[in-house]
């Protein structure tokens, strides 16, 4: 499915990630501060990964994306959304038990 949770790149199995919600974003990105803010709202705790201090992160987004990163792309157990709307976020979270 993707390189967050069962294969990667490679074909491998890895391992998901500890926090079931993870934001890739760049902060001074107006969409990717709306989405974290959101999430400190509901108290949904989750990772944050700057692409501009991790250009790792950036190249395997990539990637799942299709080639283009637009920012941010939220993982959220199992599924990746890119530049999700706060109903989609919200819809991601409940289908995940995370909130």
């Amino acid at each position: 499915m993707s390189a967050f949770g069962t294969l990667s790149p490679y074909g491998r199995l890895s391992a998901p990630p500890a926090v079931p919600v993870v934001v890739y974003g760049r902060r001074w990105c107006a969409v990717s501060q709306m989405v974290r803010r959101h999430l400190d709202r509901l108290g949904v705790p989750y990772r944050y990964v700057d692409l501009d201090l991790h250009p790792g992160a950036e190249s395997r987004l990539a990637w799942i994306t299709g080639g283009r990163v637009h920012s941010p792309v939220v993982y959220v157990g199992g599924e990746v959304l890119v530049q999700p709307s706060i109903g989609e976020l919200r819809w991601a979270l409940s289908r995940a038990g995370v909130r």
